[in-house]
């Protein structure tokens, strides 16, 4: 039971270091959320594929009024 404790303790505490570090911890710590960001943001794009978007055609809507 402890075990998970610790667990989802330090999920949250990394969670919370990635997500708002770079606004409240002071330079060398900033730095490095920063950094987990942008390569965690890369990593994921990477993963997943690369699909274009097609657009609708563009429908008019018609006012009853």
């Amino acid at each position: 039971m402890r075990w998970k404790l610790f667990v989802e303790f330090c999920l949250t505490i990394a969670i919370i270091y990635i997500l708002a570090g770079d606004l409240f911890l002071p330079q060398p710590y900033r730095q490095n959320s920063q950094q987990i960001k942008i390569h965690l943001n890369q990593f994921l794009a990477r993963i997943l594929p690369h699909q274009t978007i097609i657009n609708p055609p563009n429908i008019e809507v018609k006012s009853n009024s």
